[in-house]
């Protein structure tokens, strides 16, 4: 085995291994994942969990003191987030390209205008106060903080709208808004379809959200492959296949052919007719 290849392996086992570390004590020396370090009140220092500590005097993230918070009130609230009396800390670690990513840091972000006593963590990366609704972090507006929950990964809804990656769906109907399955969402009188933009050059990733105009919400079935269909139309991605036929219309499950639907008319590929594509 070369000397290449060996790096390479022990880098993508430091990779998988990254988030393994924990507390440990031996006599009186505290150490996180190994690495030994000073608590500021060490007869009060505890672990509240893998990666969040404290003491009297300070709250800990993966062995580090948290500047500027409060021993006394911090607590733990979810893998990456913690609070005390007056703050909401997001915490998580990241790794630099031009170090081929063999160094971990750790990165501790106080949340914005977050309101500590009202902060709620919610699961899928989102959390609510009283005024507003987070996602990793990062705080968004929504209708009615109190009643925000998240659907998924990406979609939510409180109860007047529907939402994805943090921005309201226009037009959306809180109550009844539904997922169909990671893309596709619907409610009351529409169906949409929202995905992460990321082919456009010279722009970063964005959020697309579409309508499918004139769909039967209730009768809309995901076929796959980002494909969906009512009685009398398909979608691909929220858009219209044009002079699709939805009653014949099926997805091909082989991933390496030239196409990924047929219908009785012909076959397509990515919402377009497989023989005009190739044209």
């Amino acid at each position: 085995m070369s000397r290449i290849l060996v790096l390479l392996l022990g880098l993508l086992l430091g990779l998988v291994g990254c988030d393994g570390g924990s507390y440990t004590k031996k006599g009186l020396q505290w150490s996180y994942d190994g690495t030994p370090f000073t608590p500021a009140d060490l007869k009060t220092f505890r672990a509240l969990d893998k990666h969040f500590a404290r003491d009297a005097k300070h709250g800990y993230y993966r062995g580090g003191t948290i500047d500027g918070s409060d021993g006394a009130s911090f607590e733990a609230l979810s893998d990456h987030e913690a609070r005390d009396l007056q703050t909401v800390y997001y915490c998580d670690t990241y790794r630099k390209g031009q170090e081929y990513w063999a160094i971990q840091y750790v990165r501790v972000t106080p949340i914005k205008d977050a309101h500590a006593p009202t902060y709620r963590v919610l699961g899928f990366g989102y959390a609510r106060d009283r005024s507003r609704a987070y996602e990793d972090g990062v705080g968004f507006t929504v209708r009615d903080a109190a009643s925000f929950e998240p659907l998924g990964s990406q979609f939510a809804r409180d109860s007047e709208r529907g939402y994805f990656a943090r921005a309201e769906i226009p037009g959306s109907h809180g109550p009844t808004f539904s997922l169909i399955d990671a893309g596709y969402a619907r409610d009351r009188t529409s169906a949409y379809h929202a995905h992460i933009e990321t082919d456009t050059p010279n722009r970063g990733p964005y959020p697309v959200v579409r309508t499918l105009r004139g769909a039967d919400s209730a009768a809309l079935r995901v076929l796959g492959r980002g494909y969906a269909s009512d009685a009398a139309h398909v979608w691909y991605l929220g858009a219209p296949v044009l002079h699709a036929d939805a009653a014949s219309f099926v997805v091909v499950d082989d991933v390496t052919g030239d196409i990924d639907a047929s219908d009785r008319t012909g076959s397509w590929k990515q919402g377009r007719n497989a023989a005009a594509a190739t044209r």
